[in-house]
This record gives C-alpha cells, structure tokens and sequence, in this order.
C-alpha cells in the first residue's frame, strides 16, 4: 500500500519485481502521484530486482548492452544508502523507469539485429539457390543474368538514375 514500509527503521534490504508504476499513488491532499511506501526507512541500503529481468539482461545481443543494463542495476545499491529517508521511494521510482525504459530500449534494438540478421541469411540462400539452379540448368544462367538486367533498368527508370 501507499506507506507499506514507511517508518520501518530496521529495514535494510527489499527485494521488488520490476513493474513500472507499482510505487505510485495518489497523494492524500491532492491528485498529485507521491512515492512514500519507503518514507522514513533510513537504513534502506539495498534494492534487489526480482523475475525475469536477470534473464533477459542475460539474452541481449551484445556485451556491452548487457555490462550497462547491470550496472544500471546496480546503481540503485550506490545511491541508495547516501539517499535521504524522505527521498528513498521516490529514488527507488526513478531507478525503476530507468531500467525498465533501457530493457525496453535495448530489446528493440535486439529485435532490429535479428531482423536483419534474418535478412541477410534469407538473401545468402536465395544466392545460393539461384547458383545450385545455374550448376543444374547452366542455360538457365543468361536467362537469370538476362532477368537481373531487366530488374535493375527498371529500378533505375523508377529512381531516377
């Protein structure tokens, strides 16, 4: 709820599944959204990430995608403890978006990769199609290159070179 932990002073570790939204709530005096589930929980030193985060930080493409989501993880746990009691759950909040936004953002960036990389091999073994083609029907070779010409004078006259 909307002060779940607040004033717990002994509290020193949560663990939280990464869901944008879930500390927000309305402020009581107003409409106004307020952080305060961690309000005055001075000795909260350390935030852990629980689901299925860690596994697709883990699956990202590439190496240095990986190395910065995990230290964005991480962030959270160097801040944290300089942090003020009254600021932790807002802190938390922020930290949240962020990785939630940079996963978002390197997932659709993994997505454009296996795209292309779907691409290329679709075009490797359409070639490679056409020269197994060539090799059993060597006529069949002008009237492929014959074909090819044709395409590209017509993209040509399309494009305006």
């Amino acid at each position: 709820g909307r002060y779940a932990f607040a004033g717990c002073s002994n509290l020193r570790r949560v663990a939280i599944p990464l869901k944008d939204g879930r500390l927000l709530f309305p402020h009581v005096s107003s409409n106004l959204p307020k952080c305060t589930q961690f309000h005055r929980t001075k000795n909260l030193a350390t935030v852990d990430l629980v689901g299925r985060v860690h596994k697709t930080v883990a699956s990202l493409h590439l190496e240095s995608w990986i190395n910065e989501m995990n230290e964005e993880i991480d962030r959270i746990n160097r801040v944290l403890p300089t942090t003020g009691w009254y600021d932790k759950s807002y802190e938390i909040r922020q930290w949240t978006q962020s990785v939630n936004s940079r996963i978002e953002h390197y997932k659709a960036e993994h997505l454009a990769l296996l795209k292309e990389a779907t691409t290329l091999l679709e075009l490797v073994l359409w070639k490679a199609n056409l020269i197994n083609d060539e090799d059993n029907f060597p006529d069949a070779k002008g009237k492929i290159d014959e074909n090819i010409a044709r395409q590209r004078q017509g993209k040509r006259i399309t494009s305006g070179a």
